[in-house]
């Protein structure tokens, strides 16, 4: 069984001249989006997770904090808010997880080396199973690495911790091996 994970695919990651702009995000969103179209054709359960916070950026009641159109919750589908990182920081999320324990929770979304890290390394600790769907997310640019480079660098990283998956169906839907 699985269940599907949409970590923060708001505006502030599609803005211009944002902090947190992905320059090359659009491959990954329509990866994600497919992906999300999938599972909610499937019935897995879902989950969005919104990252708010106060101040500028993804600021309580900004624009650039609301949900790129597409992937607004729908009808039936949890919304998890959190101030932090993982995901498990969101007391929401952590009943979404308790009450899927038994499915791998399949995950995209932004940006993959801080809120899909953080979240896929907490729960991998905390005895849960992934999936990181790598071609529907995406990283910035930092320091003197390309936003590519960064994205390639924390997927390599997260090959430990998580299923590496590509967005199609027959790779999302693969059984992940009883031990790692």
């Amino acid at each position: 069984m699985k269940a599907l994970v949409v970590i923060d695919i708001q505006r502030e990651y599609i803005a211009e001249g944002r902090k947190f702009q992905i320059k090359s995000i659009g491959p990954s969103l329509k990866n994600a989006y497919d992906v999300l179209s999938f599972a909610r054709n499937e019935g897995w359960p879902i989950v969005h997770v919104q990252h708010l916070q106060d101040g500028d950026l993804f600021g309580r009641g900004s624009d650039t904090a609301d949900f790129i159109d597409g992937f607004v919750p729908e009808s039936g589908e949890t919304l998890a808010v959190k101030g932090n990182y993982s995901a498990f920081s969101s007391a929401t999320f952590m009943q979404f997880v308790t009450e899927h324990a038994d499915h791998e929770f399949v995950v995209v979304g932004y940006g993959s080396t801080m809120c899909c890290l953080s979240t896929i390394v907490d729960g991998y600790h905390r005895g849960y199973r992934f999936a990181f769907v790598e071609d529907a997310s995406a990283a910035r640019a930092s320091r003197d690495l390309s936003e590519g480079s960064m994205h390639a660098h924390v997927t390599a990283m997260l090959e430990p911790f998580a299923r590496l998956t590509c967005a199609n169906v027959e790779t999302v839907l693969e059984q992940r091996p009883l031990a790692a």
